[in-house]
């Protein structure tokens, strides 16, 4: 009796160990998942916390980008046109002093000097891009493709080929494909550009077909459209063509167009000697 008592109290004891280390098991892996879920949620929580603060910072990178941009369009505008600074100050004050003027004699001061303020932000930003605008015109005016540069930065459906037609004397001619048809613009002076014109219109007349068709020639002298009043004489034109026409027209034209280089025909000769004649 006392062999089995003391066997059953063994293996009773044994029994309660082996629980014992069961749950101490139990309460290991628990604490350890408890350790190891606090340690993955830290990365991820530091993760969410750095997005706003990347965020941010690419928000602050960006505002000193464009006040640098800013700054250096105002100092190349400033040195060809001196006076950008006073007229845009100008078109600042004049709604100001107007808003004050009626606060004082008319309604409340608080009311009508943010509308002025407001006001007068808005004029000065316009004036001050009409003057870039115009500084950027005169630095581009008399150079060979500055009408293509207008085109290609009108807003809109403005489908530009440019040089379709060129001379020795880099006289140039650019087709655009609109809603308003077909639009030729000529860049030279004297003769070339008129000629280069009267050449286009000869060989893509029969591909328009009926669809409406003009032409311009960029320059300063008679019957010459200046390049500043380039991108508000095409905003002008009417529109007569759908977009599924003016598809159709642009495939066309660039079925049959080739660029045309002043190269000279003929075969070249090969044995050219220093001083240009051939032998």
């Amino acid at each position: 009796m006392a062999g089995r008592s003391d066997g059953a109290g063994r293996s009773g004891g044994a029994a309660k160990n082996g629980g014992a280390g069961n749950g101490g098991a139990k309460s290991g892996a628990k604490t350890g998942s408890k350790a190891g879920s606090g340690k993955a949620d830290q990365p991820e929580k530091a993760g969410r916390a750095s997005g706003p603060a990347s965020g941010g910072d690419a928000a602050g990178a960006g505002a000193p980008g464009r006040l640098a941009q800013i700054r250096m369009v105002y100092k190349i505008t400033r040195q060809r046109d001196p006076q950008v600074l006073w007229l845009s100050l100008l078109g600042l004050a004049v709604p100001v002093v107007i808003g004050v003027l009626l606060g004082v004699f008319v309604g409340p001061l608080y009311v009508w000097l943010p509308i002025a303020i407001l006001l007068g932000i808005v004029v000065a930003l316009n004036v001050f891009s009409r003057r870039v605008q115009k500084t950027a015109y005169a630095e581009m005016e008399g150079k060979p493709g500055a009408a293509a540069g207008v085109v290609e930065r009108m807003r809109g459906d403005w489908r530009l080929t440019p040089a379709v037609g060129v001379n020795r004397h880099q006289d140039v001619v650019h087709r655009v494909v609109c809603r308003a048809g077909v639009v030729l613009i000529a860049e030279g002076r004297g003769r070339g550009p008129r000629e280069l014109l009267a050449a286009e219109k000869r060989r893509i007349r029969k591909i328009v077909g009926e669809a409406p068709m003009v032409d311009y020639i960029v320059g300063n002298g008679e019957g010459e459209i200046p390049l500043p009043k380039l991108q508000s004489t095409l905003m002008r034109l009417r529109r007569e063509l759908r977009k599924r026409d003016v598809d159709a027209l642009e495939r066309r034209l660039r079925a049959v167009s080739s660029p045309v280089l002043p190269i000279p025909k003929g075969p070249i000769p090969r044995n050219i000697p220093r001083g240009g004649r051939p032998r």
